[in-house]
């Protein structure tokens, strides 16, 4: 396990890097919480999210827009165009029928194949929620876990997995 977290901590270094020479660069996070889930599960993938990428050195905000729900946190419109340095992460459940969705996937990161870096990621709280429970950890952790190998995609591209670690 302790190989495993060291392997993430240098991928996400490498991520820090490769975005930005700047020590501390910030990455701001559109999140549409389309699924519902509710504020205690939120909080903590958001907790743990900005954990795993500040780890690596990035500063993220969370602007919470269209549907999601954040106490003492108003809701942003989110109605003008991405900057350079946001993304957008859509928690939504799985599609009932979708043939090119594999079974097992927990979200997908849409990448364009030019520049081979994204901007959407999309997580599928519902097989979250399942596995969670079924490894018995809580959903919102690792829906943050989720959010951030996702988020790796959209800075790394589609071809950074390994065996081990938070890109696995």
């Amino acid at each position: 396990m302790r190989a495993s977290t060291t392997w993430a901590l240098g991928v996400m270094a490498m991520m820090a890097a490769h975005v930005s020479a700047q020590s501390a660069p910030t990455l701001a996070v559109r999140l549409y919480n389309t699924s519902g889930i509710s504020a205690a599960e939120l909080r903590s993938a958001r907790t743990t999210a900005e954990s795993i990428l500040g780890d690596a050195g990035f500063e993220v905000t969370f602007r919470h827009c269209g549907g999601a729900v954040m106490p003492q946190q108003p809701l942003d419109r989110c109605d003008e165009p991405l900057k350079q340095a946001e993304i957008v992460v859509r928690i939504i459940n799985a599609p009932a029928f979708n043939a090119s969705l594999r079974a097992d996937a927990y979200g997908v990161a849409y990448i364009v194949r030019e520049t081979n870096r994204g901007w959407l990621a999309t997580l599928f709280s519902d097989r979250i929620d399942g596995a969670a429970a079924r490894v018995s950890i809580d959903s919102g952790t690792l829906l943050g876990r989720v959010m951030a190998h996702e988020i790796g995609h959209l800075l790394l591209g589609v071809d950074y997995h390994s065996e081990a670690g938070l890109m696995t």
